[in-house]
């Protein structure tokens, strides 16, 4: 019951939103293609690989240090992985 109790607090959270969706997804996309598991960026980027995980699934807001280190850790700027997710949001 503690599972699924953290599970829907998880998706009704204040946080969940489409953009934080979309972002999430283009970080998995991006990581995707340059062949990186969470765990290598987790390594490049000194976030965890559960974490990044959380982020890419769009369950929690990073901070802007933490989305600076997550690009970093991916091998690209900030402003790519934004670009990615609003142009998703443009094919919606």
């Amino acid at each position: 019951m503690g599972t699924r109790t953290l599970d829907r607090r998880r998706l009704d959270s204040p946080h969940r939103n489409p953009l934080l969706e979309r972002f999430g997804r283009a970080v998995r996309s991006l990581r995707e293609q340059r062949d990186l598991s969470r765990e290598e960026v987790a390594a490049r980027s000194g976030l965890s690989a559960v974490y990044i995980g959380n982020i890419e699934r769009g369950e929690v807001n990073p901070t802007l240090l933490t989305q600076v280190k997550l690009a970093s850790g991916i091998g690209l700027p900030l402003d790519a992985i934004v670009a990615t997710a609003l142009a998703a949001e443009l094919n919606d």
